[in-house]
């Protein structure tokens, strides 16, 4: 085989520095998987990320392999690139917390956070359960425009589970009857997954509950084996202008605006009848 360098390395392996920035790279790109409950899902959700950093980098899937396979059968010099790797994701932490890609923002330190979750945190399915959806709502007259609901689990569904395209759903109910809704595919292979589900109410409603299902199909056959551990739900938001964003929604909502204007409509009518009595009056 031929030698590509003084270190030993067949061609079309990865020099220490290229497989070094792919690796950091590689890292980066898990932990931010794993924010977005994405780090135990199926390869083919994850695939594209992967695929891109291979295309930064000018590179195929295959040399990325047998480049991973070459350093770990070298452990000396597979020992020093890890080295440098910690280096690099040690600093970019740091550098995050700097604020050198996001500048702080004065408003983002009046952020609260409140844990809202009011139900078991943990729910076992089995084929003697009596629920077979993991339904839930919660009711709160805090609930504002502008926050943001952030809800984390872990879950397992053994492939014996009956259930038909699995799926967890979020949503955020409003008085008027709207709903917003997001989803996540779920899957009963044994694989345990962490899910985090992130979701603002963007509409200037007044909002009712939240509510979803942290285990929904379509159908069931009446045999179930799951387990939902370790359930969260947050309740993030501006402590500071919750009475402003009180006074826009109820401005947006459309029985204000008709008690606005049938309030303009009986101000003007009184003006109406007190210019028509004086005018009577200077009649007389």
């Amino acid at each position: 085989m031929l030698l590509s360098s003084c270190d030993g390395r067949p061609k079309g392996v990865l020099s220490l520095n290229d497989m070094t920035d792919v690796l950091t790279e590689m890292h980066k790109t898990d932990a931010s998987l794993n924010e977005r409950g994405l780090a135990y899902g199926h390869y083919t959700d994850k695939a594209p990320y992967y695929k891109f950093i291979f295309k930064k980098y000018g590179i195929s899937k295959a040399q990325f392999d047998s480049s991973l396979v070459w350093y770990s059968k070298n452990p000396r010099i597979f020992g020093n690139m890890y080295d440098k790797v910690l280096i690099n994701l040690t600093t970019l932490q740091k550098d995050v917390k700097n604020g050198k890609y996001h500048a702080v923002d004065t408003l983002d330190l009046r952020k609260m956070s409140t844990f809202i979750w009011n139900k078991r945190p943990k729910y076992l399915l089995t084929k003697d359960s009596s629920r077979t959806h993991l339904n839930f709502e919660i009711i709160d007259s805090n609930f504002m425009f502008g926050d943001v609901y952030v809800m984390k689990f872990l879950q397992r569904i053994a492939p014996e589970d009956s259930c038909k395209k699995p799926r967890v759903v979020f949503r955020i109910n409003y008085e008027n009857g709207k709903t917003d809704s997001i989803y996540s595919k779920a899957y009963n292979d044994s694989l345990l997954r962490r899910y985090t589900i992130r979701f603002k109410a963007f509409r200037k409603l007044k909002i009712k509950s939240v509510s979803g299902e942290l285990l929904a199909s379509k159908t069931y056959k009446g045999k179930q084996n799951s387990v939902t551990d370790s359930i969260s739900l947050m309740r993030e938001y501006n402590s500071k202008i919750q009475d402003s964003l009180r006074k826009v929604v109820e401005s947006a909502s459309p029985g204000f605006r008709n008690l606005q204007n049938k309030t303009f409509i009986n101000s003007q009518r009184a003006v109406k009848k007190s210019i028509n009595r004086r005018f009577y009056h200077s009649l007389q």
